[in-house]
């Protein structure tokens, strides 16, 4: 019986579709920065450019919804501030806990 190999054992992964193109100018002293890059990580250029690409809209995308979540966030909290609602009942047994415990202040 021959030994099983760790790539026959290995799951297989489905590599996404790429089907668009983007093209692009370079400085000279760019270029030579990605040349110098894809040597040192071993990896092809365009897996490079599509990484840091990735990487970079993900960052963007991720500063964009924080900033949107946070603005939302104060306005609501605003809002509630200047016209804060009636407490419901739920509010009010919690509050009658909080006072039977002792307050720590």
């Amino acid at each position: 019986m021959s030994p099983v190999t760790n790539q026959a054992m290995a799951p297989r992964v489905r590599r996404a579709v790429k089907r668009k193109r983007i093209a692009f100018r370079l400085t000279d002293e760019l270029a030579a920065q990605l040349q110098r890059a894809v040597a040192i990580s071993g990896r092809n250029q365009s897996d490079l450019i599509t990484e840091a690409i990735a990487d970079k809209t993900h960052e963007i995308i991720r500063q964009g919804s924080l900033l949107e979540l946070a603005n939302r966030d104060m306005d609501a909290l605003l809002a509630a501030l200047a016209a804060p609602p009636e407490p419901n009942a739920v509010m009010q047994r919690a509050v009658a806990r909080w006072r039977e415990r002792g307050s720590p202040v």
